[in-house]
């Protein structure tokens, strides 16, 4: 099956990343397409569409 994830930071990259290993573990064809980062693409063993850090803005309004 194919699983399309998506997160913005870094806390969501650590939880993804977790629940890419488990559904590797129970989906022997599992393929992933995200928005994520480094530990994403480690676990999912390929590039995100977008990295969250080229997402990721802060800033002020007054």
């Amino acid at each position: 099956m194919k699983y399309f994830l998506s997160v913005g930071e870094a806390s969501g990259d650590i939880h993804a990343t977790e629940l890419i290993k488990e559904l590797k573990a129970i989906d022997e064809n599992a393929e992933f397409v995200y928005l994520g980062g480094d530990l994403m693409r480690e676990a999912a063993g390929c590039d995100p569409v977008v990295d969250y850090r080229d997402m990721a803005y802060m800033g002020f309004h007054r």
